[in-house]
């Protein structure tokens, strides 16, 4: 016993659950005889792939093949692993006649593989009938909402966030105060670098006209001068900087708070134990 076209077209035009329960009688399902759950569960894989067919618009043929294909593939997935599922798949779909193109084969393949994958431990547990819950009990640790302070013990609003924000400044001014002093460093590092090349240039044995003496203190002062300029340029804009997070963290540590504002109080954290 097995669907026939005709009744195939009749299920497309229905409902899903109208769909499952006209297939149903259309084949006999003694795979899981005597289990209405694992029944229902393959009379729905079957359905599936049935709509997915028509909905690809193949055949009458050979969605009737694909109907009889799902109904013998789904019993003999019990305990295959993912490559075996895909393995076992394909060597179905090609046995439906006639021999279906290459991008349908690929595209059914494609549906029943994930179809069947994500929901792989659910059929296992239907083809192998282990249907029994298992009840489990473990202690979770859970953090408990805050336990607020004494709005005495608080801090004013505005008072904390002139804090955040003195933080900030006083951070900004530290890291401009060390990018200077690397800056003055990394200076003096090229200088002397400069006079060794310089005097590396003076010659080991015998004397050097005044020429070739005037030449070389020319380079080297022209070189010490580059140095020295490049470095006070950048100087310059970092001090530019640093002097207005200074002049931003005097303005803001002058600033009065104005009283009566809202209160922000540090919460005390605490943990309890629930089974």
């Amino acid at each position: 016993m097995m669907a026939s076209i005709h009744t195939l077209q009749e299920i497309s035009r229905m409902t899903r659950d109208e769909g499952i329960e006209r297939l149903s009688a259309c084949f006999h399902w003694t795979e899981f005889d005597g289990d209405d759950k694992r029944q229902y569960l393959h009379q729905e894989f079957v359905y599936e792939n049935v709509m997915f067919a028509v909905t690809r618009g193949l055949s009458w043929s050979t969605v009737e093949q694909v109907a009889k294909i799902s109904k013998h593939l789904l019993p003999k997935l019990k305990g295959l692993k993912t490559s075996e599922v895909i393995g076992l798949a394909k060597d179905h779909l090609s046995l439906i006649k006639p021999r279906l193109s290459t991008i349908h084969h690929a595209v059914l393949l494609d549906y029943i593989v994930k179809t069947y994958i994500p929901h792989q431990q659910l059929y296992h547990a239907f083809l192998n009938g282990e249907t029994g819950l298992r009840r489990i009990r473990c202690e979770l640790e859970i953090e408990c909402p805050p336990h607020p302070q004494p709005l005495s013990e608080g801090t004013d609003a505005v008072e904390l966030e002139q804090q955040r924000a003195l933080k900030e400044l006083s951070l900004a001014q530290s890291r401009k105060e060390a990018e200077i002093k690397e800056l003055k460093e990394m200076a003096e590092a090229q200088m002397m670098a400069a006079l060794r090349a310089s005097l590396d240039r003076l010659p080991c044995e015998g004397r050097m006209s005044r020429q070739e003496v005037e030449e070389l203190l020319r380079s080297f002062l022209q070189t010490q001068g580059e140095i020295i300029k490049e470095s006070l340029m950048k100087e310059v804009c970092l001090t530019e900087d640093l002097l207005s997070q200074k002049s931003k963290l005097v303005h803001l540590t002058n600033q009065p708070v104005s009283p009566g504002q809202n209160c922000v109080v540090t919460p005390t954290k605490s943990r309890k134990k629930r089974s």
